[in-house]
């Protein structure tokens, strides 16, 4: 009796290494083939070597262990691995956006998913008034991944980045257990570089665009007992975050420190807080819409005779812009919530 209980035990064993073995093969296909969609989108530049390249355009200096490398000349017999080095100041980002913690999977189709995985990193780039324009993009396929899904990421990656003139230039992809997406986006930095630092006494704290909608919609969402959920509320800030980089770059010839607001206001204002060791109060602190998080719209700190102009510039884009506060001595800390 008990050979035969070890006998089933054992068959029972190999049935589920040899179900583990063919999802394993199955996904490992499904990474090949998001990898061939991916490059096959026209928006993917130096994939197929374990890094990529920057080299220094030719006639101006090269490090010499480089330069004197047969292979490493930029001819166009080599294009992947070797790319022209064409931002004089990189800034550098990193995000990630992660099913059951940043979503779940019931409330944005696919494409939208990978749209907003872009867009959270781009809206960390334009902040500092930088121009996004290449990205390293790591993402988990769970093992329900299909090719209707890899289809419909890769339609919502190849709209963000042709929007923006993105080009991926390398990443990973990994079976995990949940749908997400680690990205590192590279922009290049201009003239006004915008810091979260340099906040003055005095200065009038300011925001872009009308806040709470994310949060609303997010509570809903918890709310709500429905399976699928995203044909609703498409028009809120949680799906699809409007950026303002056109707006930020006019207003950083003038502002004093800027930031985007992925965490809610309350919670980016104690932040600051600590940076500049300076209290950012708030003419009315209990607004519930400012723990309104991932909404995504731009917080300056701006010379009060510098508001006029603000507000002409914000007409001129057709943005709203609303004074909320001003930088005094002292320190804050606001009640927050905490967004994920």
């Amino acid at each position: 009796m008990s050979k035969q209980n070890g006998a089933g035990k054992n068959a029972q064993k190999n049935k589920g290494i040899l179900e583990s073995s063919r999802t394993c093969h199955r996904l490992s296909d499904l990474e090949a083939y998001f990898i061939d969609k991916l490059i096959a989108s026209g928006i993917t530049r130096g994939l197929g070597d374990d890094g990529v390249l920057f080299q220094k355009r030719s006639g101006s200096s090269v490090v010499p262990s480089l330069s004197s490398h047969p292979r490493l000349s930029c001819t166009p017999r080599i294009p992947k691995a070797c790319l022209i080095e064409d931002i004089a100041s990189p800034v550098y980002a990193m995000d990630l956006f992660w099913e059951m913690v940043h979503f779940k999977r019931e409330w944005l189709p696919p494409d939208q998913i990978a749209q907003k995985a872009f867009l959270v990193n781009i809206s960390d780039i334009i902040a500092m008034n930088a121009t996004p324009k290449y990205a390293l993009v790591g993402i988990s396929l769970p093992k329900d991944t299909s090719k209707i899904l890899i289809n419909s990421l890769i339609e919502g990656m190849v709209k963000i980045c042709k929007k923006f003139m993105i080009k991926i230039i390398g990443g990973d992809t990994i079976k995990g257990d949940r749908l997400g997406f680690a990205i590192t986006m590279i922009g290049e930095g201009k003239k006004n570089t915008l810091f979260r630092d340099g906040a003055k006494i005095g200065d009038l704290i300011v925001h872009t665009g009308e806040l709470g909608s994310s949060l609303k919609e997010l509570t809903r969402l918890l709310r709500s007992t429905s399976h699928i959920h995203f044909t609703k509320n498409r028009k809120s800030r949680f799906y699809a975050p409007v950026l303002r980089g056109d707006f930020t770059h006019d207003m950083a010839r003038f502002a004093h420190s800027a930031l985007d607001l992925s965490d809610g206001i309350t919670q980016e204002l104690n932040r600051l807080s600590k940076l500049n060791r300076l209290n950012f109060k708030l003419f009315t602190p209990r607004k519930p819409q400012y723990k309104s998080g991932e909404e995504y719209e731009m917080l300056f700190c701006i010379a009060p005779k510098d508001f006029i102009k603000a507000k002409n510039l914000a007409k001129k884009h057709r943005v709203i812009l609303q004074c909320i506060g001003k930088v005094i001595r002292g320190k804050n800390a606001y009640k927050v919530k905490l967004w994920h």
